[in-house]
């Protein structure tokens, strides 16, 4: 049985964000996740979320202007604020895993970056821990955003052995697809740092059915692994979400 959440940063965007939780419900959702939760009093948003009967799984860190600012060691007062501002979210929020992103860098700074990001992460994970959450690394695909420092999984495996254990793996399969990879298989190879997994369509990151990925398989991999966290919904729908749900009713939800 597979747990769907739905992004309500992507979803849902016909309505104002407080409204998106009661419409995911609607939908079938019982879980949600907010890339940026920051325009609103986390009161607020915790308020609407347990009003519409949904939990909040996973939000991002604030991700300043360059897709975050954890490899950057220039920026670290910077940094520890905005760990301190997602914590106090995540707090209100109970949300468990928080997407910590890691920056851009050069190639010639990529190393040193690298390092500078497993501090981060580590230090995300300390912080994070006292609010009874974790901080998850994602991976983001070179096509679609040049100079990200973590553009491939294999990287992104390497790395995390130098991280506090805590620190756990956000699994896109639309930016494995855009890698290059066969989804599936690299889900299998990372399953085991793995603690969120999201979902699009490709090409296009619109929702299963308008792109190339054979989600019925995907999906059936996923169910049999063993993994047992949630499954989001982060994709662009083509028109109305309701209308772009035909993915979610043939298939079990937790």
């Amino acid at each position: 049985m597979l747990n769907f959440s739905a992004n309500l940063s992507l979803l849902f965007r016909e309505l104002p964000l407080l409204e998106r939780f009661a419409a995911a419900a609607a939908c079938g959702f019982s879980a949600v996740e907010i890339q940026v939760p920051y325009e609103f009093p986390a009161a607020t948003l915790a308020s609407a979320a347990r009003e519409a009967g949904v939990r909040v799984v996973l939000i991002n860190a604030p991700m300043g202007e360059h897709f975050g600012r954890a490899c950057r060691a220039e920026q670290s007062s910077l940094f520890r604020a905005d760990l301190e501002r997602a914590a106090q979210y995540a707090a209100a929020l109970g949300a468990p895993c928080v997407n910590v992103l890691a920056g851009c860098a050069a190639p010639d700074e990529r190393a040193a970056c690298l390092a500078y990001l497993a501090e981060s992460l580590s230090l995300a994970a300390e912080l994070l821990a006292a609010v009874a959450a974790r901080p998850l690394l994602e991976v983001l695909n070179p096509l679609d955003l040049p100079g990200y420092c973590v553009g491939d999984f294999e990287l992104a495996a390497q790395l995390l052995p130098r991280c506090d254990a805590r620190v756990g793996l956000q699994f896109d399969v639309y930016h494995a697809a855009r890698c290059g990879l066969d989804p599936v298989a690299a889900f299998t190879r990372h399953l085991l740092r793995t603690a969120h997994v999201q979902f699009a369509d490709c090409p296009g990151r619109h929702e299963p059915g308008t792109g190339n990925l054979d989600f019925g398989r995907i999906f059936d991999a996923i169910g049999t692994s063993g993994y047992r966290g949630w499954v989001g919904a982060e994709y662009h729908p083509t028109g109305a979400t309701a209308a772009s749900l035909a993915w979610l009713r043939p298939t079990a939800q937790g």
